[in-house]
Parts: C-alpha cells; structure tokens; sequence
C-alpha cells in the first residue's frame, strides 16, 4: 500500500494532531502564504537550496514523523530556509494565545487563505497546494482533527506544545549565564503555559539583584514578559510578586504596593492558601514592613513588624518568626533581645541559604555596634558556613572590606574591595548590583583622598554608565557628589556650587549633608553657623544613640555642663547663636547601623574641636576632644583615637601646656601609627605638624641644620600634593612653613621668593579681602 493511499484509509483525525504535526501544519501555511506574495522566497537562503529539495524534505517530516518534532527549525539544521525558519517560529509565538491558534487552525482559513479559488497554475514556481494533493489532504485533516477536540483538550494540547517547545528551542530563563541568550530569549515571551510563567517570574525574582549591571537586559523587555504572564495567568501570585520586587528596584512606591497587594490577593485566592492561611498572613506583613523600610517609612515598618510578629506567632509552623527576629533586630539593635527566640524551629530545612545569610548580617552587625571586640567579630564571620559559601562570598567579604574601613585601616578596605569587586564578577551573588555600586563607591572615595578626584570622577561616570540603572545609583552618585564637594571646599572657587551639592547630598543622605553643609560656611566665615549646625549634628547623635550617649555622659561626669539625666552631651549651651533652620533627622538612621552614626558624630566633634582651636575656646576644645575620645573607645574607632591624640597636642602646644620636648616620643607612635593606616591626605597633614613640632625642639640643637634640609623636603612634597588637589588653604600653610624654615636656614634670597609667592597667591584666592578673614592665620595642624 502506497502512503498516498494509507493516509487516506486513516482510522481517526485525532491521531494526526501531534507535535511534529502541528509543526508541519505550521511550516506549510507560511511557506505557502509567502511565496503567493513574493516571488523570491529562496533568493536569501545560505544553502541554495532549490526548490524540489525544499518539496522533497517537507514530504520526508510528513511520512516518517521525526522523533524531534523541532529539529527542522534549529539553525543548526539545514532542512528549510532560514527565512521560512524565522517565519514559522515567529508564527509560534503568536500561536501562544489560544485563541489566535484556534481561529489559525480553523479549517475556513485553509479555504481562504490556501485553497482559495482563481489562482494561477501557468506560474510553475508558485508552490500551489489543492485540496486532494498529498499536502493539502494533510492540511485539512490536521485542522479537522484538531478541532474535533474540545476546547479543553486544545488547551491541553497547545500547553504540551509549548512546554517541548521551549524546552527544546527556548531553553532555560537564566540571567547569570548570557545576556545575549537572555536578550534572543526575552524576545520570544516563553510564556505561554501556566508553568513556564511561574519559572519565568520565578527566576526573574531570584535575579532582581543582578539586572542592573547588564546594560543587555533591558527593564522594559522584562516588563513586557511579566505583564504578559499577568494578562494570560490572572491568577497567578509570582508575576505580581516578581512586579513588586521590580518596581521596589526602581523606587516606585505606588506601584511597587499595588503589586504586593496583588500578590497577596491571588495567593489568598489559590488552592494552597486554606492550608497555610496564617503563615501567608504573616509573610504579607513582613513584606510589607520590608517594603516600607526599604523606602525609608521607618515608623510604619516598626508597626508592621509588630503585626509579622503578631501573625507569626499565630501560624502553624511558626517559621515566619526567623524572618520577624531579622527585622526586630535592625529596627532595635540597642534593645532586648527578641523574646521568642525559644519558639523558633532550628529544622535545617526551615532555614534556607537567604535566611541564614540574612541572620548573619544581623547579628555581625549588631556585634559591631555593641562595640565587640575584632577577634570576637572575626570568630564569628570566619565560623559561618554562610561565609565561605560562593553565593554569599562578595557581600561577607565586603562587610569585612568595611569593618576594617569603621576601624582606621583604608589600606587594607582598599585591598578587600577590590577582591570583592572581582569575586562577584566571577560568581555573582543574589544582590550583586548593591554590592558592586558599594564597593565602588568606597573605591571612589579611597582613590580620592590619594589625591587623584579626577580618576575618582572618571570612575563614578563609568560605573553609572554601567552599573547603576536602579536604586543602587545613589551610592555612586554619593560618592561623586562628595568627590566634587571636597574639590570645591579646598579651592573655594565656586561656594554657591557647593550649596547645590550639599542639596544633592540630602537626597542621599541628611546626616552626611549636615556636615557637609557645616563646612561650607565655615568656607563663608560663618563660624557661629558651623558650630550650630556641628553642634546639632552632635545632640542629634546623642539623642539616636540612646545607651551609648548614657555611657558617654557618665564617663565624663567631672566636666562642667554636661548633664546624664538629660541624655544630651552638648558642649555648649543647646541654643544656637544663628537664626538658621537646622535640618531635621527624625527616625533616619544612615546606612551601616548605629557605628556609622557613632562616626558621624566623632567627625561632627572633630570640627568642633578644630574649629574651637581657631577662635581660641580652650575649655570647649579639651570637652570636644573628651567626648571624641570616649566616643572612639567604645565603638574602637583606631584612626579617630590618633587623631583626637594629635588635636589633644596641637592644642596643648598653642597654649602651652606643655613643651615639644615632651610630646615628641607619642608623637613618633602616632606618626608610625598613622602612616601605616591613613590615607595620602591625613598622612601628609600628620607628617607635616610632627616635623613642625621637631624642628621647634632642636632649636638651637646642632642637629637643627641637617634636620631642617630633611624638614623643607617633607614641605616640598607636601607642597606638590596639595598643588595637585587645588587646596589652597594648605598651599599658603606650607609657603608660610617653608619660608620660616629657610630663614632658619639663613636662605635669605630663597625665603624672600617664598614670601613674594605667598603674597601673590593670598591675593589672588582672595584671603584677607572680606570681614570674615582680616588676615590670613597658619593652621595648628
């Protein structure tokens, strides 16, 4: 029996709605419609194929039936046309909307748009099928079988389709492997099953942390994929949920709630709920409370939290209560600790790699704000297992990269950033982009104060170019926007520009605005509005600091003004000397926890301190540099210890309490001490003021002439580093230095050239021309 003739004696049309079928069906139609309307199908083909061949391979997939039904539209086989390839597959896509495959297999199409009548049979290059040929007999058998079907059974059909057809030709939805496969991939909208849409939005969610620094995956292609999934499966909950991850990504806070309302609407809605209601009630207010706080909305985070806690303790399994201690702990990290810890399960399988991880940074920087010890804080990184993991491994390492920053050792930050840099880009971690943009943010401020703001400047641009697409920009934009600032502050060119700068740092952080703003107008020669605002800076701390500021309050209780029972550490009387408005602070706590605070507010004392130097207040300086010195102590602030020990001399030496002689082996330590850990900028400013304080010792010494040619090296160098960053306060500082000591020297002639540069340069960055300034004053360090 010929196959002619066994394909017609066919027992049932069912049996001819297959897979390879369907593809044959497909193939047929558009080729057919195509060459009706050009000519020159085959003009563009790489294989030359003619057109017999063509004939002969579609005859060959309608009587052997290939155990691949795709295998004639991989690129890499050679059996159709690579045009009539892109066809089909592009009528596949549309095909996943079922209605359009019913109305595209309905057999009134094969009338109208196959066997239509009037057509020319004189054109022997026109491909015309007729109802009793071998082709057409199958084009109508496959379109009456298929719809012999009920509806339901087309549905099941078409949902088997379009499973073995993403597996085969789609592949998985896979952000770490390729851009460029997930770009050709996103293009397909693989989401026509109700299984294939949960692992598509299944897996965006688990790379929502990882899309910013892939400029290939574009935001609006994963837009279009997860409304699509929404508009086909309205009742699935991980579209809206993957939706409100994105939307929180991008700092959309309307749409980012209306998602997660969504979400949870759908899921209470499903199948599933009835059985774990109460956990899904939980887990609803700790994403919200998550939500809020990832926005900023602190008080309404802490009043969801008490309601996770209240639904989590009301659930079945009670594992949302991992999740609830997490967040009690970063909302109240100088509080008790949580009080159900017992009823928590410590099944290994309720704990999943994000908890532990997310428990981890919890508790590491908890210890950091209690004040622990290094070796108590290295013990407990180096004895997770979380640690070590490669998923975890860049952002455990830049909490290390940033310990070691907190505790005065940039060197050694510098050197883990950059490991951290190159340990997520080779296996990237689940928050990748937040961790790149931090690590280069510190970056960016380290190669700064080397000096070079132009490489720092040049870095922020590439990486916003690259990396920062989402919310994750505003640690970059932080760090270029301080970077400009300091430029600014040490050339005093353009104050108005630094006014905008410190707007725009307001934006990303108020605390860090504060100080900025401080040292602006002291720049102007407002110094009762610098000390206001220092001053609010440093009550403010107190206030947030809660027990800390006690402890600081009691340990000082032989200095005068300060009050334990009022809580505040104010230096001076708590009303301000200028009518300006001070910023507002409220509940916002800075990034990094309660030591990052702690640190605001040993710089904030700091300036004080400097600038109660200025104007000659010694009893405020020696209450400045005591509360920065317990301040220090208590959270192991190393570098600010030294500096508050070098300000404590500076200042003895102004008024003179004590003599050079005594201080010059304390300050060897420091000097030792500091050029081991500092940045360019402190270590050429201590260097500097332990070299003045030598040369004042061996006056009259007759190692005074071999010390100073040493002496006016270190001003030269000096010198050369503060020309390249533009700071022409210090410029002037180290001209007066370097005159005194050539006239030590008896280099009169050198001195005087000296002394004519300092009067040109004076003149022209424009000191001793307003009220502010009458005259130019050398700083004490």
């Amino acid at each position: 029996m010929t196959f002619y003739d066994k394909f017609l004696k066919s027992p049932s049309f069912v049996d001819c709605v297959t897979h390879s079928n369907l593809v044959l069906y497909i193939v047929l139609k558009e080729y057919i419609c195509s060459i009706k309307l050009d000519e020159s199908m085959f003009a563009d083909t790489d294989e030359d194929e003619d057109r017999v061949n063509l004939y002969m391979s579609l005859y060959n997939i309608l009587k052997e039936m290939p155990l691949n039904s795709f295998e004639c539209l991989s690129t890499s086989a050679h059996k159709l046309p690579r045009r009539l390839q892109a066809l089909t597959r592009g009528r596949i896509e549309r095909l996943r909307n079922t209605f359009e495959a019913v109305q595209y297999t309905h057999p009134k199409s094969l009338k109208e748009s196959v066997f239509s009548s009037g057509l020319s049979l004189e054109n022997e290059e026109k491909f015309i099928v007729t109802k009793d040929s071998v082709f057409g007999l199958f084009l109508r058998k496959f379109a009456l079988g298929f719809h012999h079907q009920s509806f339901e059974e087309m549905t099941k059909f078409l949902d088997s389709f379009f499973e073995a057809y993403d597996a085969e030709l789609v592949g998985s939805f896979d952000l770490g492997k390729s851009d460029d496969s997930f770009t050709n991939r996103s293009d397909l909208y693989p989401v026509s099953t109700r299984n294939r849409a949960q692992d598509i939005s299944s897996q965006i969610a688990s790379c929502m942390g990882r899309i910013g620094g892939r400029p290939t995956v574009g935001p609006r292609k994963i837009d279009e994929m997860l409304e699509l999934s929404k508009k086909l499966f309205p009742e699935l909950p991980t579209p809206h949920y993957t939706s409100h991850l994105l939307a929180t990504k991008k700092r959309n806070f309307t749409e980012a709630e209306k998602e997660l309302h969504a979400y949870f609407e759908t899921r209470m809605s499903s199948d599933e709920s009835s059985k774990n209601l109460s956990n899904t009630c939980a887990y609803m207010a700790i994403a919200a409370a998550t939500m809020h706080l990832s926005f900023g909305h602190w008080s309404k985070g802490n009043q969801l939290e008490k309601e996770a806690l209240k639904k989590a303790l009301e659930s079945e399994s009670k594992t949302p209560l991992k999740h609830v201690q997490i967040a009690h702990t970063l909302l109240n990290p100088s509080t008790e600790p949580f009080r159900y810890d017992g009823q928590i399960s410590v099944k290994n399988h309720y704990r999943s790699m994000s908890v532990a991880f997310a428990e981890l940074r919890t508790k590491f920087w908890d210890m950091v704000d209690k004040g622990s010890p290094p070796d108590q804080l290295l013990a407990f990184y180096f004895n997770s297992p979380v640690a070590t993991s490669p998923t975890y491994f860049a952002p455990c390492l830049f909490d290390l990269a940033s310990l070691w920053s907190l505790y005065g050792y940039p060197i050694l930050s510098t050197a883990l950033l950059q490991c951290v840099i190159n340990a997520d880009c080779l296996q990237p971690c689940p928050t990748s982009d937040a961790v790149l943009s931090a690590a280069f943010a510190c970056m960016i401020r380290e190669i700064s104060s080397e000096g070079a703001e132009v490489t720092a400047l040049k870095l922020a641009k590439a990486c916003e170019a690259v990396l920062c697409r989402f919310s994750e920009k505003s640690a970059i934009r932080q760090a270029s926007l301080l970077v400009e600032l300091e430029a600014g502050l040490r050339s005093k060119v353009d104050l108005p520009k630094c006014d905008r700068l410190v707007n725009a740092i307001r934006l990303c952080c108020p605390w860090e605005a504060a100080l900025c703003q401080a040292d602006v107008e002291r720049c102007r020669g407002n110094m009762l509005t610098c000390h206001d605002l220092l001053q609010h800076v440093v009550n403010a701390v107190s206030s947030h600091l809660g027990e800390t500021a006690n402890l600081l309050d009691n340990s000082l209780g032989v200095i005068p003004g300060l009050s334990a029972a009022s809580g505040s550490c104010s230096i001076l009387p708590p009303e301000p000397f200028s009518h300006i408005e001070m910023p507002s602070f409220e509940d916002h706590i800075p990034v990094g926890g309660l030591a990052i605070l702690a640190q605001i507010g040993l710089r904030a004392l700091l300036s004080l301190a400097e600038l109660f130097l200025t104007i000659d207040l010694y009893q405020q300086v020696r209450r400045a540099l005591n509360l920065a010195k317990s301040l220090a102590k208590q959270y192991r602030f190393g570098l600010g210890e030294n500096t508050v020990d070098l300000l404590q001399h500076a200042a003895d030496l102004h008024w003179g309490h004590t003599q050079p002689s005594e201080i010059i082996p304390k300050l060897d330590y420091l000097l030792s001490d500091t050029l081991h850990r500092a940045s360019r900028h402190t270590q050429v400013r201590c260097t500097v003021f332990c070299s003045r304080i030598r040369a004042k010792t061996l006056e009259g010494d007759p190692k005074q002439s071999s010390f100073l040619q040493m002496h006016r090296q270190e001003l030269l160098n000096a010198l050369e580093f503060y020309r390249q960053g533009d700071d022409r306060r210090r410029v002037l500082d180290i001209l007066v230095l370097l005159a005194a000591a050539l006239n030590a020297t008896g280099d009169l002639k050198d001195r005087n050239e000296v002394a004519h540069a300092f009067n040109q340069l004076r003149n022209e960055y424009g000191y001793g021309r307003t009220h502010n300034e009458p005259q130019f004053a050398l700083s004490l360090i």
